[in-house]
């Protein structure tokens, strides 16, 4: 009995030595187990303050792209309502000078027309009065209208007064003949009944050319050293520009300068232009503006045989400013040993006169 009351006894209190360290361990996880409770509790305050801080930027990063798409849809709105004036006052200007330039083109048509049916009126009133007897118009040879680019018709005009050359007898050929009147060195000759040959590459100048000078022969081809080839002319925009060959120094030189279009033209040549349109007998003038191109067609002409008495030909290089104390020594050269000698320089054109034909017209 004894020992039955010791065995329990001991059981008891192993059972409860195991009861207090399992109540120990359990109270030290309960706080471990509270502690880290408490920790993710921190955590997920301060993760709840943080979401609320992004929330907040969010919210005001929102706002402000909301103003700057506000903004940059005023801006467009302005931009496109200011874009949309603009553009109808430049379609009203445009309008505006559509309509001034179409009036005027009708003016001058209207002018032109009245200004050639009045000339011809004159001409056949002058010549039915000369017919008469009654009328006489002496050529005012210190007293004239120049139509040339430097006063070339002018002393064309003295010269062949001086050696008995009337000015309806001066016929001529114009290499490059541009416009009708305007800086001709042929149409003062015109004028007094001279007629002669007008060869023009460009053909926009063409219908001019066949109205106002309709007594010449107008061709539409493009001197060269060969004929019967095709080649390409450069048309410009500004007068007297357009030419055979490279434009590109030009379009350097002159910002205003642009290349219209480039088309193909057939060639022809001088000795077959005086056999076709002279009957073999070379013009009294020949005016040679071909832009560049002037020594290969002199060298390509047949000076023995076709002798104009006065040659005029560009002597200075293209520019946009006053060119002096430069000429063509090249030119000058090849020319005096043709036996032409330099009567004038203009400072663009030099006027050359056949030594042959002048010394038997003085002696």
């Amino acid at each position: 009995m004894r020992l039955y009351t010791k065995i329990l006894h001991f059981l008891l209190r192993d059972l409860y030595a195991r009861s207090d360290a399992a109540r120990q361990e359990t109270t030290a996880v309960s706080e471990t187990l509270h502690s880290r409770l408490a920790e993710q509790e921190n955590h997920l305050q301060q993760a709840d303050q943080d979401r609320q801080i992004l929330e907040e930027k969010i919210i005001q990063l929102e706002q402000e792209l909301s103003q700057i798409q506000n903004q940059f849809r005023e801006f467009l709105e302005s931009s496109n309502s200011a874009h949309d004036e603009r553009a109808a006052r430049s379609e009203n200007r445009l309008d505006c000078l559509e309509h001034y330039r179409s009036e005027t083109e009708k003016r001058m048509q209207s002018d032109d027309e009245t200004t050639l049916g009045i000339s011809h009126r004159i001409e056949l009133l002058e010549t039915a009065l000369r017919e008469c007897h009654i009328y006489e118009n002496p050529l005012q040879l210190f007293n004239k209208k120049t139509y040339s680019q430097a006063g070339e018709d002018a002393i064309l005009l003295y010269a062949c007064a001086m050696l008995g050359i009337p000015p309806e007898q001066c016929t001529y050929l114009d290499l490059g003949a541009n416009k009708p009147v305007e800086m001709s060195n042929t149409y003062f000759f015109y004028e007094q009944g001279a007629r002669g040959v007008l060869l023009e590459a460009n053909p926009l100048l063409i219908p001019a050319l066949k109205q106002q000078r309709s007594g010449d022969v107008i061709l539409n081809q493009a001197v060269s050293d060969k004929a019967g080839e095709t080649v390409l002319f450069h048309i410009l925009n500004l007068d007297g520009l357009s030419r055979i060959g490279d434009v590109s120094e030009i379009l350097a030189e002159n910002p205003a300068a642009k290349l219209e279009q480039s088309i193909e033209i057939r060639t022809t040549c001088y000795n077959d232009i005086i056999r076709n349109y002279f009957a073999s007998h070379a013009p009294v003038i020949l005016n040679l503006d071909i832009e560049g191109l002037e020594m290969q067609i002199l060298q390509s002409m047949d000076l023995e045989q076709f002798r104009p008495l006065f040659i005029i030909i560009e002597m200075i290089p293209y520019s946009r400013k006053l060119t002096a104390g430069i000429k063509d020594a090249e030119l000058l050269q090849f020319l005096e040993s043709r036996h032409y000698i330099e009567y004038a320089f203009t400072g663009i054109n030099s006027v050359f006169i056949d030594q042959y034909q002048y010394q038997t017209l003085t002696s």
